[in-house]
Order: C-alpha cells, then structure tokens, then sequence
C-alpha cells in the first residue's frame, strides 16, 4: 500500500512538473509571436525595445527550446523507464550531435556537397555552441522531436518497420515548416548556397532523413516490449510546427507558411485516417 501511494505520489509530481514545462513552453510560443505582432502593426516601437531587443529574442526562444527537451522527458519516462529513457536522450542527442557536427565542419563532401545536410552555419542567436559549431540546444532538439515523431507514428502502424519509416517522414515534415523561418524570417541559421526552398537545398532533406532514421532504428532497439505513447504528443508536435509557421507568416513569407501548413497536416491527416482517436485533446484537458 504505502509503495503505490509512494508511486502515485511521484507520478503527480512528475505531471506537476510536466504542466508547468508545457505552459512554459505554450507561453514562450505567444510571448514571441505577440512581440514579433506588436513589432508588425507598431514599427515605432522598435526604439523602445532597442537597448534589450536580444534579450527579448533569446530569452523566450532559449525557454522553448530548453522545454522542448525537457517535455518528452517528463512524457515518456514513466512508460518507458527512467533508464531506458536516459537511454533515448542520450542516442537522440549523440547521433543528432554527430549529425550537425559532421555538416556543419565540412569534413565531410560528396561531388562539392557536404553531408549529410548541405553547407551550413549557426548564427549566434541559439547561444554557445560545441566546438563552436553546432548551439548546444540543437542536439536536445533532435531526441525531443524523434521520439515524438516516432509516437505518433506508431498510432498509425503496428508495423515496425513501417512505422520507423512513418515516424522519420514525419520529423523531415517538421523542417518543411521550421526552415523557412528560422532561415529566412529570422536568421538562426544560414546556408552556403542559395537553396531552392527558402535558401535550404534539397540536401539538407535528405540528411534529415537519414540521421532521423538513424536515431529511430536505436529507440526501436532499445524500447524492447515497452510502448512509446503520451497523449500530449500529437500537441507537443503541432505547437513546435505551428511556432514556425507564424513566424513565416508575420514576416510574410505566406507561400512559405502555406507550404508549411500542408506539411503540418499531414500527419494528422495520417492519423485521423487510421486512429480518429489520436486527435490532440483540448488543451485544458486533464492528464489521465
């Protein structure tokens, strides 16, 4: 008796502490869009935010990415283990890192083309970088949204290997939406060349492609007999596209956002198809 309600305990404050990050998360995606809107429709003031503009940047932008990685944490820890899912992060983050580190080096070309992503460079804007290349907030970024993906994928499938293919196209339909903002609207990073979709090249799909599989084969393996699924996914997936896409359309980059919007949709086009029960819950929904 005492051991379950010891368990129930830690299990309310892991949800305690899994609402406060999402509306951290939620609130840092309006403090940016309300200020980028009140900058539009109000240029003047632009001179009273001058002195602390970067602050006003970086602050909201470095608290959503910082609960970005924080939330499938608190998601999937209970499910999967705590150290299985140490597990994850750990993969996530390596393989992501290696990733951005090989592409952004350049060590690494085919025919003039660096892989696995296409030549590329972090501005200063997402802080200090690991080897002074790749934001430390970036390689977080690439377990958060995998494992994500990779839930609803599973929704879709009970194939496995259908599913891991499902859940990378999924995570490559994210950057449809992410790159154009954070590229062009504002320059988070930049790419060497003038690529066809915003200033990205068709590279660094493919690379998205390939690493994200990468990462997906390794939580496949290790999740064994245990199942990844949070009923928040689908919610954690749609706000980290929809932040972009306003972006895109405040800095009216419209054909940008709408090109966004079709990608967005289309996992939950997927999902709604095979599992109508696998809509977002109403945000003030309690966790069950």
């Amino acid at each position: 008796m005492a051991a379950a309600r010891s368990s129930r305990d830690f299990q309310d404050q892991i949800d305690l502490l899994f609402q406060i990050a999402f509306w951290l998360f939620v609130g840092s995606i309006c403090f940016s869009v309300a200020g980028m809107l009140l900058l539009k429709l109000f240029p003047a003031t632009m001179s009273l935010f001058g002195p602390i503009y970067t602050k006003l940047v970086k602050t909201p932008t470095w608290t959503f990415m910082t609960m970005l990685a924080i939330l499938p944490i608190l998601m999937y820890g209970t499910g999967l283990g705590w150290w299985r899912l140490f597990a994850f992060v750990v993969w996530g983050c390596l393989i992501g890192a290696a990733g951005e580190l090989i592409g952004t080096s350049g060590i690494w070309t085919i025919n003039g083309v660096s892989l696995p992503f296409g030549e590329y460079y972090y501005t200063e804007w997402l802080g200090p970088k690991i080897g002074g290349h790749v934001p430390y907030f970036i390689p977080p970024s690439w377990f958060a949204m995998s494992i994500v993906s990779l839930d609803l994928a599973r929704r879709a499938t009970s194939g496995r290997w259908v599913a891991l293919l499902l859940g990378t196209i999924f995570m490559v339909l994210w950057d449809v939406s992410l790159d154009p903002a954070m590229n062009q609207a504002f320059p988070f990073w930049d790419y060497g060349a003038d690529g066809f979709f915003y200033g990205m090249p068709f590279s660094n799909w493919v690379g998205w492609f390939g690493v994200t599989l990468v990462i997906m084969l390794g939580y496949e393996w290790m999740r064994g007999d245990r199942e990844i699924h949070n009923e928040w996914a689908p919610w954690v997936y749609a706000l980290n596209c929809l932040f972009p896409l306003s972006i895109s359309l405040l800095q009216d980059l419209y054909l940008a956002a709408a090109i966004g919007a079709v990608a967005t949709a289309i996992p939950f086009l997927v999902l709604w198809a095979t599992d109508p029960s696998s809509a977002p819950r109403p945000l003030v929904a309690a966790r069950s």
